[in-house]
């Protein structure tokens, strides 16, 4: 069978400060292979967002999860 990449985003907003770490999982193990995610982008009233993408190839039964930490 033809395996279907897919591309997962996590979207992240309306934080302050700008400092911030978002990671994604797979089944509890950390993903790095495959990660993109967006320059932070102000929103205009001192908060800012980010879009961070996870390009997998997904199987039955695994678990996906984003993980963010920001220091407020």
């Amino acid at each position: 069978p033809l395996q279907h990449h897919s591309l997962l985003v996590c979207s992240v907003s309306g934080f302050y400060p700008g400092s911030i770490e978002v990671r994604w999982f797979r089944n509890d193990q950390e993903e790095k292979a495959g990660m993109v995610s967006t320059d932070l982008i102000q929103n205009g009233d001192w908060t800012f967002q980010t879009l961070v993408m996870l390009e997998t190839v997904p199987q039955h039964g695994e678990v996906y999860t984003c993980q963010v930490e920001h220091p407020s």
